[in-house]
């Protein structure tokens, strides 16, 4: 008889446990095949940052920023829903499909097909609704016991509130068509992002200066995060449209400081902000060239930043990368791009570079400090192929840095043949200005075209093309040594000057020509006679 017993409780038990895992509403052979498929694409592609558990914690944690999402925590920076709320499925496709631009989050619509991208939207749900089922699950229980102890007294009430709640749900955020911009739009828009005080994180002039922007930390990880530079607008992680934008100020980005402006913004003033963010800088990144081209001035250069020859000097925009060759890498340099010009005369040459950084003096709390490097070949002769490594040359084949650092003050002139690690040159002749305004520095360098120091690039007369690379740190993000933004080597040409046989040899040419068709004409007509 015992025997029985055991036998009947043990398929007892295992009928149990078949009716639960079938009766899951998460488990069902169509949603088990749906969440395999997914799991596929998220275990290839996916879980090197986000972790297999969906937590955020993948192998590339300590070298990523910002850090990777924590799904399981249901917080999600890029949604149409409300703030505090989860995003819809279109939400997380969409965002999977388009990247989070300025972070290493890619846009994977050409790497996945739509399938692939649909299916692990659906698998990632699953590390946020698991959680919540069981909590709901829970707190049905509880309600359960309420409900019975209170039930008549409460009939009322319970009406009063399924009344409200009803008229509390609100669906996905509906996007209305962006009215004009127009100058009067974006006065407004200036003014109410004052008003609402956006200037306290993004600062006065939108770069991401405001005396708050060193304070912020995210909700996931207690971890340093930076407000969005306006003057950058291809770098916003939810996009620059002006739907995108809209979205942002209306919804929020959950897990960030940044809250919802839904409660102190009308419709038309949000557009008005839009319309403002929108005017600080064109959509799109500017094109990269890889000459920068240095206009020639016949009267002495000054380091004067109001010197009016600066305005019609050519600018060229120099992304940064970060470093990932040598150990202590950087996958996202905090400067991420800088704008160059350059002017020079018979005797002298002078650079004007303009990066943005939140501030000249508060990451010394960190530990840190602030370089920018301009990088030349120590030794180079015209038509040379080989030319140094680009990350600060290599034993046997150094460089030549002109070095500004808020730690020494001024631009130093320097030698290197490793990254991160240089002597100083016995003559320094560098000139140099740096001023720090509404986030942005502006430094200018000056010295003598051909100086004759040993270990220093020569600008001499008849050499119109020099190679130069740069590097820069951003001290109050634990940057600097190896840890820094770089490029690889560009190429300086010096402009020279248009002589008047440029413009008057293709008349004569013209000329000429023509006086030669009038003859053929001549010619073949008295023939026809």
């Amino acid at each position: 008889m015992r025997i029985f017993d055991d036998r009947r409780m043990k398929h007892l038990f295992c009928g149990l446990l078949g009716w639960l895992m079938l009766g899951h509403p998460g488990m069902s052979c169509a949603e088990q095949h749906e969440h395999a498929q997914g799991k596929a694409v998220y275990d290839d592609n996916c879980a090197h940052c986000h972790g297999y558990e969906g937590d955020g914690q993948g192998y590339a944690f300590e070298n990523v920023f910002p850090k990777p999402r924590d799904f399981t925590s249901g917080m999600f920076k890029i949604r149409t829903t409300p703030t505090g709320e989860e995003p819809t499925l279109e939400d997380l496709y969409n965002i999977i499909s388009r990247g989070m631009p300025g972070t290493t989050m890619p846009a994977w619509e050409k790497v996945l097909t739509e399938e692939q991208r649909r299916e692990v939207s659906i698998y990632l749900e699953r590390y946020y609704r698991e959680d919540e089922d069981e909590e709901d699950e829970e707190d049905e229980e509880d309600e359960e016991d309420e409900e019975d102890e209170e039930d008549e007294e409460d009939e009322e009430d319970e009406e009063d509130e399924e009344d409200e709640e009803d008229e509390a749900i609100i669906g996905p955020l509906l996007i209305p068509e962006s009215p004009p911009s127009t100058p009067e739009s974006i006065a407004l828009g200036r003014e109410l992002t004052l008003k609402v005080e956006c200037d306290k994180c993004h600062g006065k002039e939108g770069r991401a200066d405001g005396p708050s922007a060193l304070e912020l930390k995210d909700d996931w990880n207690e971890m340093p995060i930076r407000p969005a530079d306006w003057t950058v607008p291809w770098r916003f992680g939810g996009g620059n449209q002006p739907e995108d934008l809209f979205r942002t100020v209306r919804t929020g980005l959950n897990g960030t400081p940044m809250p919802s402006f839904a409660e102190d913004l009308s419709e038309e003033e949000t557009w008005n902000v839009v319309h403002y963010i929108r005017s600080l800088a064109q959509g799109t990144e500017p094109e990269v060239k890889r000459t920068l081209v240095s206009t020639k001035t016949e009267s002495p250069l000054t380091l004067e930043f109001d010197d009016s020859r600066w305005d019609s000097a050519r600018e060229f925009y120099v992304p940064f990368s970060g470093q990932l060759v040598l150990q202590e890498r950087l996958f996202q340099p905090a400067v991420h791009s800088m704008r160059f010009k350059s002017l020079y005369s018979e005797t002298e040459i002078a650079f004007r570079i303009q990066w943005n950084d939140p501030s000249s003096s508060e990451h010394k709390e960190f530990g840190g400090k602030d370089e920018m490097t301009i990088q030349f070949p120590a030794q180079y002769r015209d038509g040379e192929r080989e030319i140094p490594y680009f990350l600060m040359g290599r034993p046997g084949r150094s460089v030549n840095l002109w070095l500004w650092s808020d730690e020494q003050g001024k631009t130093i002139d320097a030698k290197a043949s490793r990254l991160g690690e240089w002597t100083l040159q016995e003559e320094q002749s560098l000139q140099s200005s740096i001023r720090h305004i509404n986030g942005q520095y502006t430094l200018i360098i000056k010295r003598e075209r051909v100086n004759g120091h040993k270990g220093s690039i020569q600008f001499h007369p008849q050499r119109t093309i020099i190679p130069l690379a740069f590097s820069a740190v951003e001290g109050s993000s634990s940057e600097g040594g190896t840890r820094r933004g770089v490029t690889t080597w560009y190429k300086l040409l010096l402009e020279q000057p248009v002589g008047m046989q440029v413009y008057v040899v293709p008349v004569i040419l013209f000329m000429i020509i023509l006086g030669l068709e009038v003859l053929l004409m001549i010619h073949l007509r008295r023939k026809d006679k």
